[in-house]
């Protein structure tokens, strides 16, 4: 999220932060189900690394709902 969508964006709390993209599907699949609108931000973490070899998915997302949605967020994503 540039600084002028967060300006902008209904979006400012961060309610979960992921890292890796297995863990933000899990996330992700959780607040779409319960209706939550989301977005997120993201950070490569090894972006900076050039290598041949499989390397772990250390991608960063950072999870934004709005102010109203934040209880129901939480409550989603921490359900089984």
């Amino acid at each position: 999220m540039s600084l002028f969508q967060f300006l902008f964006s209904r979006h400012k709390c961060l309610i979960y932060t992921a890292f890796g993209s297995q863990e933000y599907f899990r996330v992700a699949y959780k607040l779409e189900a319960a209706g939550v609108s989301f977005r997120t931000k993201t950070f490569d973490n090894m972006r900076h690394f050039q290598s041949h070899f499989p390397r772990e998915d250390n991608t960063q997302y950072d999870i934004y709902v709005t102010k109203e949605d934040e209880h129901k967020a939480q409550i989603a994503i921490h359900s089984n």
